[in-house]
């Protein structure tokens, strides 16, 4: 009887373990981690609480089993997870909580007080999202050699499409509809100012739906192809993939909606001079085109920062990388000559091992502020390019074909805009996984260079 009711209790506990863990996976899914990391938190928090875990996860479900000696004797659970988001306080913290049982081993109950308490923070209220993000968008448009003109528009065009699309996704509405009308306002609004004021609007149309652009999606995604989580790293491409083809079609329509003749007469003022104006008096020139760069390159990171929810403790070490990242990856194109998509590799990387460094400053995992720092470094004018040589041969109502030349210009600018992705993933995502038995509680690569350090001075 004794050895009845103390298999009951053993049973409750296992599955109450069961479903905390499972809790925690779907809050981790939901706030944007890639697979690897799930599955060190989920196996870390398992063995505080005296069990051992596995688990098989998807992009849309999780399957986890708890044991203790006997794999036999295991308890399993599978559950579908729909919601998609980015909450990078969320990762964070989890991963806090991960240390914090495993060392203190504190108990279930107090698990689930510190997970209600992260439930119900909220890192950044909505005004300051909402008047702060769009300066990433400003900021980029600088670094795209954009006017000042351009920039406000650049502002209040990432404001309505921003706000349009978070309060969709906050009201659970499909998310493909809702970065479909975000870029179709957004690039609405810079057609229809341009046009109106007879302005010059390029630069500002090549960054009005980057903040649109799922970057975090997409490294989390060579993540998991570096891990092994092929199933999650392939459903994280298509659905980072579909997204991007829905901005493309919000962009196509907005385009196709000033093409329209009729549309093409509402110029009613002519703002073209006082444009040349603002842009030759407040042109950078000589050693303050570095400065620029350097912070609008931290800016733009910084805004990113915010969109992604990342905690403020490591918002300076975001401006950081952002700013040196981005400005490496001019310095080698324009001052070395060197290839764009090697430029990039580099300044990706320096961003990707420096982050090793800077997570155990910040306590913080390092791929939170190593996305939001590398984001400046979207290909947006080659991206600009590849769609409107899309939209041009759409467009011709003439039905004549395009030139053999125009074809194969618009594939390279889309080849080049893939891998340029690649590299920029790629010099994130390996520093992580060829480092990713360090933690930020463990023998780190502080150490390492200490004692590199250390060695020279010998």
């Amino acid at each position: 009887m004794l050895d009845d009711s103390q298999k009951i209790i053993e049973d409750r506990k296992a599955q109450s373990v069961l479903n905390l863990l499972t809790e925690i996976g779907e809050m981790m899914i939901t706030s944007g981690s890639h697979s690897a990391r799930i599955v060190r938190n989920l196996e870390r928090i398992a063995k505080g609480l005296g069990y051992n875990c596995e688990l098989v996860l998807t992009y849309t479900g999780i399957v986890i089993s708890v044991h203790k000696q006997n794999k036999f004797k295991a308890h399993t659970l599978a559950k579908t997870i729909k919601g998609k988001g980015l909450n990078f306080e969320t990762i964070s913290e989890i991963s806090i909580l991960s240390w914090d049982v495993l060392i203190n081993k504190i108990s279930i109950h107090e698990i689930k007080s510190i997970l209600r308490q992260i439930k119900d923070k909220k890192v950044y209220s909505d005004l300051q999202l909402y008047a702060l993000v769009p300066f990433a968008s400003v900021a980029l448009c600088m670094l795209f050699d954009g006017d000042w003109l351009q920039s406000i528009l650049v502002y209040f065009s990432t404001l309505f499409g921003y706000y349009i699309r978070r309060s969709m996704m906050l009201k659970h509405h499909n998310h493909m509809v809702a970065f479909y009308i975000g870029a179709t306002i957004s690039t609405l609004f810079i057609h229809f100012i341009g046009v109106f004021f007879n302005i010059k609007v390029k630069e500002a149309l090549v960054v009005s739906v980057l903040y649109l652009i799922p970057g975090a999606v997409m490294i989390n995604s060579f993540i998991d192809y570096l891990e092994g989580y092929f199933e999650s790293g392939t459903a994280r491409l298509i659905y980072s993939l579909m997204l991007v083809l829905m901005i493309s079609f919000g962009f196509f329509t907005s385009a196709m909606i000033f093409d329209i003749p009729v549309v093409n007469t509402l110029f009613l003022f002519d703002f073209s001079q006082v444009q040349a104006h603002i842009k030759e008096a407040f042109e950078p020139q000589g050693f303050w085109i570095v400065v620029s760069k350097l912070i609008f390159g931290g800016v733009t990171s910084l805004g990113f920062a915010l969109m992604f929810n990342t905690p403020k403790r490591a918002l300076w070490t975001v401006f950081i990388l952002g700013a040196v990242g981005y400005l490496i990856k001019f310095m080698l194109l324009t001052e070395l000559e060197m290839n764009l998509i090697l430029s990039i590799f580099i300044a990706s990387s320096f961003v990707g091992i420096s982050g090793m460094y800077f997570a155990h400053r910040t306590h913080t995992p390092p791929i939170i502020f190593m996305i939001p720092a590398v984001i400046n470094m979207i290909p947006g004018l080659l991206s600009y390019e590849f769609m409107m040589g899309m939209i041009d041969w759409i467009s011709n109502d003439k039905g004549q074909k395009p030139q053999v030349e125009e074809v194969i210009q618009t594939f390279s600018y889309g080849i080049s805009t893939v891998f340029i992705l690649f590299a920029l993933a790629f010099g994130v995502a390996f520093p992580v996984v060829v480092f990713k038995s360090y933690s930020v509680k463990g023998k780190d690569l502080n150490v390492l260079i200490k004692k590199l350090f250390i060695r020279n001075n010998e």
